[in-house]
């Protein structure tokens, strides 16, 4: 449900997005694969587009249901120096609001995290000539991947927009030059001069103190208005507080897991110390009192996070059905 991350070159295997200790972005267990020729590279992308994740919309069939990256990047094979990286990103097309706003929950998150990071990459790119601006990397996924592409002095990027000469698919063709024409203009207006940003120009470096996903989409509606709407907005909104739970519910849990091998072992420990004959009762009582109280502990905070994941599930049942409604 999230918009996570799956390796299209290893049987769509979860990835997570992290950043070092240098603030640079890493993608934790991608797979590199070596290529030697053109035939190699086509045999790859070929193998990730069967994996990637499509499906079907009101307006298309066959609808892919992400984004796609394909980076091909190019290292010294003696050192493993790194001379420069491409990527080739595939874009999902934007999801109307009756589209992201349907019964099934998969489709609206599916849909509304493809509008948001449409969005994050086109003010990304856009921000790029205006020394100050703020860059919302971290509004999506996707631009928190591309973050390496966009900054540095010999960056360039390159958009080809694909549109239909039909007159059915007019409405969809004119919101995709829009779109292509918007980042094309770069520097057209100026958010540090406009007052769009919280306090005026944020600098690269001050990006950690705009951690809140809510700056980032706030930001994102205010150089977007038209783009989203207030119901939008607050639909959004709705889901990316969603999403945040649900990621710190499954980090919980994965803890859980790994807590648990931990306690089976200390439990082994204490239950082996009873076999002495004269062995310390007090010392057990006490060891075996506090690590209940660890468990308990735990396990309470664990709660309370699944309880807030099923009233935000429920919040944003919620919020889409009353837009449907008002619709």
């Amino acid at each position: 449900m999230s918009p996570f991350l799956f390796d299209l070159l290893a049987q769509k295997s979860k990835l997570r997005v992290l950043e070092d200790g240098r603030q640079q972005v890493q993608v934790v267990g991608l797979t590199e694969k070596a290529v030697d020729g053109v035939d190699d590279v086509l045999k790859l992308i070929n193998m990730g587009n069967v994996t990637r994740t499509s499906g079907q919309t009101a307006v298309n069939q066959h609808s892919s249901r992400s984004h796609a990256v394909f980076q091909i990047v190019l290292r010294n094979g003696m050192t493993g120096k790194l001379h420069g990286k491409f990527s080739l990103i595939d874009l999902a097309g934007n999801e109307r609001g009756a589209d992201t706003t349907s019964a099934n929950r998969t489709t609206r998150m599916e849909g509304a995290e493809i509008n948001k990071s449409l969005l994050a990459l086109k003010e990304c790119i856009r921000a790029l000539g205006r020394k100050g601006a703020h860059l919302p990397f971290r509004a999506s996924k996707l631009t928190q991947v591309l973050r390496d592409s966009f900054i540095g002095e010999k960056s360039k990027t390159c958009m080809i927009a694909m549109i239909s000469p039909g007159l059915s698919s007019c409405e969809n063709s004119l919101n995709t030059l829009r779109y292509a024409d918007r980042v094309k203009e770069l520097g057209a207006s100026d958010p540090a001069m406009s007052g769009s940003t919280r306090g005026g120009a944020i600098d690269l470096e001050d990006e950690d103190d705009m951690n809140d996903d809510d700056d980032d989409l706030a930001q994102l509606r205010s150089l977007n208005e038209q783009e989203l709407s207030d119901d939008l907005f607050h639909h959004q909104s709705a889901i990316t507080h969603l999403q945040t739970i649900e990621d710190e519910v499954l980090d919980a849990h994965r803890s859980a897991v790994e807590e648990n091998d931990r306690w089976t072992a200390v439990d082994k420990s204490l239950l082996k110390m009873t076999d002495e004959v004269d062995y310390d009762v007090d010392a057990y009582a006490q060891q075996l009192e506090d690590l209940l109280a660890e468990r308990i502990d735990f396990y309470n905070t664990m709660k309370i996070k699944v309880t807030q994941f099923r009233r935000q599930l429920a919040e944003e049942e919620k919020i889409s059905r009353n837009f449907n409604n008002k619709k």
